[in-house]
């Protein structure tokens, strides 16, 4: 069964560019690069009321997100780097899951807490960069290294 119009709203989606440069108030660069997005797009789709409880989990319990965005064409090219403009808000796309007939994302309403400090590039390998600096691919554990056994002197 597909989607009714009716259920359908209106919303905006901001395609991720890059990131460039930040510059403060005088015109100088800050040092801190910042995510640069392209010209929105409209989109209409079903999204879901605010959620979050552990029945209607989306997409694991590893992943927040407070709506569910439903839309009837999986073949739309939205990615988890853009981010959804929607009654007057700013969402972070935190997982993009097509299937036969619908694309489903969830989104996270963005806050001064969860801007963009985890946002991971695609092309950076999946390298993220935790809050003390530290950086893994958050895929596999890291082993410990082994420590190199002593050569034994060779005698006679």
């Amino acid at each position: 069964m597909r989607m009714l119009v009716r259920n359908k709203t209106a919303f905006e989606y901001l395609p991720y560019l890059g990131l460039v440069e930040g510059v403060d108030d005088d015109g100088m660069y800050t040092g801190v690069n910042e995510p640069k997005y392209g010209t929105p797009v409209s989109y209409k789709g079903n999204i879901s009321a605010p959620s979050g409880s552990v029945n209607q989990m989306f997409d694991g319990l590893d992943i927040r997100y407070s709506h569910v965005l439903l839309m009837d064409d999986p073949g739309i090219d939205i990615r988890e780097t853009g981010k959804i403009l929607w009654k007057g808000k700013s969402y972070q796309i935190t997982s993009v899951r097509p299937s036969l007939n619908v694309l489903s994302v969830a989104l996270l309403e963005e806050t001064a807490d969860n801007g963009d400090q985890w946002y991971v590039p695609p092309e950076s390998g999946g390298q993220s960069e935790g809050p003390t600096g530290e950086t893994g691919s958050g895929d596999e554990p890291e082993e410990p290294e082994e420590p190199e056994e002593p050569e034994e002197p060779e005698g006679d």
